[in-house]
């Protein structure tokens, strides 16, 4: 019964983060679509971005953080595995990203001509590296 349970409240933490992860990535893809709208449509653009964010990816990120703070409690001995800090860290990077993408929407919003395409595109390459490192952690251990 406990490896049932724990394996469903694997799966739904594997949810949450294709949800949080998805929501970064297309954010990064709108927001990289800013500097090219002008009027009207710029701003809706930044409306919906606004509400991804606020709506789809805080939703993700904080069901994500939950459920892997209970898969630990759940499995402690988990904690004194390399792998796992390796990990934790670079989830903590992952949310610097997050928080980044919230104070740069809340700036586009006065200033939208203040970005460039380039710079969510590295943003969107980035947090896909660090999911990637993440993935190869969590599945292959090699700490």
């Amino acid at each position: 019964m406990n490896d049932a349970v724990f394996e469903m409240v694997l799966a739904l933490h594997l949810f949450a983060v294709i949800f949080w992860i998805g929501g970064l990535l297309m954010l990064a893809s709108l927001l990289g679509r800013v500097p090219l709208e002008v009027g009207l449509p710029k701003e809706r653009l930044l409306g919906t971005v606004r509400r991804l964010f606020e709506v789809a990816v805080n939703f993700g990120a904080a069901i994500t953080i939950a459920l892997g703070i209970v898969l630990i409690l759940m499995r402690p001995e988990v904690l004194t595995q390399g792998w796992l800090h390796a990990k934790l860290l670079l989830v903590a990077v992952i949310l610097f990203y997050h928080v980044r993408f919230y104070r740069r929407i809340r700036f586009l919003e006065d200033n939208p001509s203040a970005s460039t395409r380039r710079e969510f595109a590295i943003v969107h390459g980035a947090v896909s590296l660090l999911v990637l490192a993440i993935l190869m952690l969590t599945i292959l251990k090699p700490f």
